[in-house]
């Protein structure tokens, strides 16, 4: 019988995500440089900046839509106030890598 992953595996997943596809996305849009200078065009550049803004919302939905261990809300979002590097809960204060209390 396999056990439950700890409560804050997914979130080091999510994060690990978001970190990853934002440094692909950096590597495509500094690469789109020499690719637009080849060129002469400013083209490619727009394309690499495009693909780094999408590969950050692609890696930043799942880091947002992680649960509170503690009180099963979203952690990183509170109505309308984000933060997904916050170190507490949004809405129960539980400190980011703390057990949760039973």
């Amino acid at each position: 019988m396999a056990c439950a992953p700890p409560p804050w595996q997914n979130y080091r997943d999510r994060r690990r995500l978001l970190l990853r596809s934002a440094l692909v996305g950096l590597i495509v849009f500094l690469a789109a440089f020499p690719v637009a200078r080849a060129h002469h065009s400013a083209k490619p550049v727009y394309i690499g900046l495009a693909v780094f803004i999408g590969l950050l919302g692609w890696g930043s939905a799942p880091l947002a839509d992680f649960h509170c261990p503690q009180c099963g809300e979203p952690f990183t979002h509170n109505g309308r106030h984000r933060n997904l590097f916050t170190r507490n809960c949004l809405h129960c204060r539980h400190p980011r890598w703390a057990e949760p209390m039973q």
